[in-house]
């Protein structure tokens, strides 16, 4: 209970220094709830589990290993025993999953690694054919623009005379 004797001013001034204390063990208490958050952010996955990984499955009727899930499902779609799978569908490997299950399996990590670097390889391959066509047109396209502002330059020329 607050003792009779203690002015307004007195009483204020204990309440100030109340509310600041309790300010002061607030902010020391949000500094350690955000770096038990960044703590427990970085040990995390995500969303759904983490990162998106792609799995290399091996087509043990085949041998053929394919880079990932999707692109076994596109490859083998509308062909052989799945005829009637759309490969426009993205998700046409459950669809052959369902249909033989026991035909596909995960890669090992050096076969999916294998893969893997001649899928970068494969892809790296057609960047540089692609930049080289886009040079070649742009070269074409230069040379084209060169000449017809000769051709105009001369045509203003001749029409000066």
């Amino acid at each position: 209970m607050a003792e009779p004797t203690k002015t307004i001013e007195e009483r204020m001034s204990a309440l100030e220094d109340a509310t600041g204390t309790i300010l002061d063990m607030l902010e020391g208490l949000t500094k350690k709830v955000t770096e038990v958050d960044k703590a427990t952010v970085k040990k995390t996955k995500g969303l759904f589990g983490g990162k998106r990984t792609k799995t290399a499955i091996k087509d043990t009727k085949t041998g053929t290993i394919y880079p990932s899930k999707a692109r076994m499902g596109k490859e083998l779609a509308g062909k052989d025993d799945f005829k009637d799978l759309d490969p426009g569908n993205n998700f046409v490997y459950y669809q052959i999953i369902g249909k033989a299950p026991d035909r596909f399996v995960d890669a090992s990590d050096e076969e999916a690694e294998k893969v893997w670097e001649a899928e970068k390889a494969r892809i790296a391959k057609e960047v540089e054919e692609a930049n080289k066509r886009l040079q070649a047109e742009q070269k074409v396209k230069d040379e084209a623009e060169a000449k017809a502002a000769k051709e105009a330059a001369e045509a203003e020329a001749k029409a000066k005379k």
